[in-house]
């Protein structure tokens, strides 16, 4: 649970970023076909984790390494009785965060909500994946899990 995905419209991020050494305009051949893409510098790597960066300055997507903040927010029961859906609320952690990523990414654009499934094996609960909010069960009325 280390890699979140932050979606955002700038018109200044690719520049930044160029600036600070996260990312580089690439030029990929694949099957004869040409195409410009930002690829991640080394500098980059230790940073993000992925980046797909649009032209338009519209839906750029960001995926983070961290350091977060994480604050479970619920739970609720999942589909199976021995699986449970967890609301997770993140941010960067800003005191922490590399200066090159701060100087082109507003703190406000680095933090959102995730629901997670668990299930129990045995007597331990483990993490199996990330929910999309359209596959996140409801749970009945007055069940969700004191924290």
């Amino acid at each position: 649970m280390n890699h979140f995905t932050v979606t955002f419209n700038s018109d200044t991020l690719i520049a930044c970023g160029v600036e600070n050494d996260l990312w580089k305009l690439t030029e990929i051949v694949d099957r004869g076909f040409t195409r410009d893409t930002y690829q991640l510098t080394e500098r980059g790597n230790k940073d993000l984790f992925a980046i797909d960066l649009k032209e338009s300055g519209k839906l750029h997507e960001m995926t983070l390494r961290g350091p977060y903040r994480l604050e479970v927010a619920s739970i609720t029961p999942g589909a199976d009785p021995d699986s449970r859906q967890v609301e997770i609320h993140w941010e960067i952690d800003w005191e922490k965060a590399p200066a090159e990523l701060k100087a082109c990414v507003p703190k406000f654009e680095l933090s959102g909500s995730q629901v997670a499934l668990f299930k129990l094996t045995g007597l331990e609960w483990g993490f199996v994946s990330y929910i999309k909010p359209e596959n996140v069960v409801a749970p009945p009325q007055g069940t969700a899990v004191p924290l």
